[in-house]
């Protein structure tokens, strides 16, 4: 009688450690996919914020924002221009999978399509995939290192 009670303990605590590693892998996997979560979350929120930050620049120096087709790559301009792209650089590396994104990225881009193609722009001042990205969109891209 006392082996059969040893053995039913036996079972017991084998199950109750079975069913603690089921629980412990359960909570675990529900802990890391809410980190993930989280995680995406905040990229979201850190892309939203360096769109807003370029905006509201935007919204301050309209004369610099709105270049129209002729105007000179001038100092304050090319300043300008390569914090917008800059901008769209950060926000492709950071959310530029999610075709939303993409939108907003690509529509920085256009605004700037002239000073992209006159040959001022600095291409060694970004990095070799967002230049590429950039040489998609603008297949007559000019950099100034190409002078």
């Amino acid at each position: 009688m006392a082996v059969v009670v040893t053995q039913i303990a036996f079972i017991v605590l084998a199950a109750a450690t079975v069913a603690s590693v089921i629980i412990a892998v359960w909570t675990y996997r529900r802990s890391a996919q809410a980190q993930v979560s989280a995680a995406q979350a905040q990229l979201q929120l850190s892309a939203l914020g360096i769109l807003q930050h370029y905006l509201d620049l935007a919204v301050e120096r309209t004369d610099l924002a709105s270049p129209g087709d002729e105007r000179p790559a001038d100092a304050r301009y090319a300043w300008f221009a390569a914090h917008a792209l800059n901008t769209a650089q950060t926000l492709q590396r950071l959310v530029g999978e999610h075709p939303d994104w993409q939108r907003a990225i690509n529509a920085i881009i256009r605004r700037h399509r002239p000073y992209l193609t006159s040959g001022a722009f600095v291409c060694d001042d970004f990095t070799p995939g967002f230049v590429e990205y950039l040489r998609e969109r603008v297949p007559e891209l000019r950099c100034a290192d190409d002078r």
